[in-house]
């Protein structure tokens, strides 16, 4: 009998009882509908590419994005489609992201069913169902939820080429979805290219010749749809100056050549842990004890499983050393059902091992990992995400807009802001803010545009506060120096500030 396998009692568990993985299934469903049904504000990241979705045609969507934003083809298209039948608000541009968010709670259980033992499901779907990103993506209007089920689809697919023996409707199946899905996922290439090299892995093995032509028609599929793709959108985002600057920090040192470069591997080892799997420091080394505990045991006893949710992980890294994908945060959101599968895996063959020394210790544990996704959960079911409410405090300015009135938008709430500004009844002209973090008296010069004005709205969000100061504060202090302060509007993540600016101290 393998250790992966539970013994008769914990079959009888509530750990095994059949209704408990569909009672988490539809636990984490209503999570991520309330999440979505809350209907918060767009972000800015949001925003920048509801625009192009809103602004461009099906044809236009094909080119590069601008407002420095990149999405795989297919989920633009779809996301239009979704948009022409639902309407533009944010209900129906977050649709899809929420479909595909609920289908991967199904697919990831179809996926653990296959890949860990009967005890350790229960662990690995309640960390899936209750994961705070996992829930937060599910509503956003970007492609990460997309890329989570899409990861799943494909793992599954592989899974089912080795149990149906390497039969050739199944390996073409796999081989097309696959091709498929690479229009609609960015790391899609990472899951079917690690997918495709452990089939062959297996399949070489113990050759059957009958085999290879499906399996080398698959491999063809896929590589034919990458080249198309890479002709038609992902060259131009290799060579997206804005965007690889913006993502330097997130590109692996290869090769490593100092220290620094050093702790950066472990840096982002831990923080994976965090984001994209949703964990908090309170379990963190537990967590990754149980992720290096499941690699251990599931490579000495399942090297295929292991080789399908691990390699995903070195295909991604070694991209972002190649500058070619960012290894960092929601881009990576994909990973997480595997590095949660794994984990669960690991705590639970831990379990077993402690509970013959003492069952309430083992019990403990799982509990330690649980208790706070869970607990995070729960507080996010009454009180939803909303980082940035920016519709809340431009609804509160135009109840208070008077004729004449001027409005100043930061910088960095500008494509929020366009994607409002037609809903509410605000000038066709507005002041741009400009961007100087590296010289904030340039904040205060540009300020000075505003004098003489009697009324002036100055409007923030996605505030930058990671570069030395909270800009918003910054702001402040040179308004109140160059007007006198009216009102004040605050939301979570934005702001509006009334001023009058025609008349201004000199300090």
């Amino acid at each position: 009998m393998e250790i992966m396998e539970i013994d008769d009692r914990a079959k009888n568990s509530l750990f095994s009882s059949r209704i408990i993985p569909w009672l988490i299934i539809g636990i984490g469903a209503v999570l991520r509908i309330a999440q979505f049904i809350y209907n918060r504000s767009l972000t800015e990241g949001e925003a920048a590419l509801a625009l192009n979705i809103v602004q461009r045609s099906y044809a236009q969507l094909l080119k590069p994005l601008d407002y420095a934003q990149a999405a795989p083809v297919g989920f633009l298209l779809l996301q239009k489609f979704m948009s022409t039948l639902f309407g533009l608000s944010e209900l129906g541009l977050r649709f899809l992201p929420l479909i595909t968010g609920i289908g991967a709670l199904f697919l990831f259980y179809k996926v653990a069913k296959k890949t860990i033992s009967e005890q350790s499901l229960t662990i690995a779907l309640v960390l899936f169902a209750v994961g705070d990103h996992l829930i937060y993506f599910a509503s956003e209007v970007k492609q990460y939820s997309s890329d989570v089920f899409i990861a799943l689809l494909i793992i599954w697919l592989a899974i089912l080429v080795f149990d149906k023996k390497f039969e050739i409707k199944y390996t073409m199946l796999f081989g097309f979805v696959s091709a498929l899905c690479l229009w609609f996922s960015h790391p899609a290439l990472f899951v079917f290219c690690a997918s495709l090299i452990v089939i062959y892995i297996y399949a070489l093995r113990r050759p059957q010749w009958s085999t290879l032509p499906s399996l080398l028609i698959a491999t063809m599929l896929g590589l034919a749809s990458f080249l198309a793709n890479y002709l038609v959108t992902l060259s131009s985002l290799c060579k997206h100056e804005q965007l690889l600057t913006a993502w330097q920090s997130s590109f692996m040192p290869l090769p490593p050549t100092s220290l620094s470069d050093i702790k950066w591997f472990a840096y982002v080892f831990l923080r994976t842990f965090k984001f994209p799997v949703g964990l908090s420091i309170y379990e963190l080394l537990l967590a990754v004890l149980a992720f290096l505990w499941g690699c251990a045991i599931m490579f000495r006893y399942k090297k295929k499983i292991i080789l399908l949710l691990v390699l995903p992980i070195l295909l991604a890294l070694i991209a972002s050393g190649l500058h070619r994908y960012p290894f960092e945060g929601r881009l990576l959101l994909f990973l997480a059902p595997f590095m949660i599968l794994v984990i669960a895996q690991g705590i639970s063959d831990i379990r077993n091992k402690i509970r013959h020394q003492s069952n309430f210790l083992g019990i403990a544990l799982v509990v330690i990992l649980l208790i706070h996704p869970v607990l995070l959960a729960g507080y996010h079911l009454i009180k939803p995400r909303a980082p940035e409410e920016l519709r809340t405090v431009l609804e509160y300015v135009d109840e208070n807009l008077h004729d004449g009135d001027v409005i100043y938008v930061y910088y960095a709430s500008l494509n929020a802001f366009r994607y409002y500004h037609d809903r509410y009844g605000f000038p066709i002209e507005y002041v741009e803010g400009i961007e100087s973090r590296s010289d904030w008296t340039n904040y205060y010069q540009d300020l000075q545009r505003l004098r003489g004005n009697k009324r002036v709205w100055l409007v923030f969000s996605h505030v930058a506060t990671h570069c030395g100061v909270d800009e918003e504060r910054l702001f402040v202090s040179y308004l109140d120096l160059l007007g006198t302060q009216l009102d004040a509007f605050k939301a979570s993540g934005s702001a509006a500030y009334l001023y009058d600016m025609t008349l201004f101290s000199i300090y």
